[in-house]
């Protein structure tokens, strides 16, 4: 591994068939890994690779590699920016964040509890 090469973080896509609640028919999980690699390609290869791994330890399905963010930053440390996406929409900050951060069916109950409805 060269070190010169920079970093890349890699959003992955799983479905495990067997965590759904009843009441859901998918449970999806974005995942996001860290590369070194010389480019995005050799990045999202590499996350492939892995998630292939991960997958079969968490009796997931793999669906795909999805995104992939270039970090500027060539150390990795506390405050760096490890992933960022820009969507353009027509909703209010409060339905957006109602519809595309945490909602009522992500599972991160922690912080969802300490959000302020």
């Amino acid at each position: 591994m060269n070190t010169s090469e920079p970093w890349y973080a890699v959003k992955c896509l799983f479905h495990h068939p067997t965590r759904k609640a009843e009441d859901e028919d998918f449970l999806y999980e974005e995942r996001i890994t860290l590369w070194k690699a010389p480019s995005f390609v050799e990045a999202h290869r590499m996350a492939d690779e892995e998630a292939s791994l991960y997958a079969k330890e968490a009796k997931c399905v793999f669906v795909k590699s999805t995104d992939s963010f270039h970090l500027f930053d060539q150390e990795v440390g506390s405050g760096i920016e490890v992933y960022s996406t820009m969507r353009g929409s027509n909703l209010r900050p409060e339905y957006y964040e109602k519809t595309f951060c945490i909602t009522a069916r992500d599972r991160l109950k922690p912080l969802r509890e300490t959000k302020k409805e």
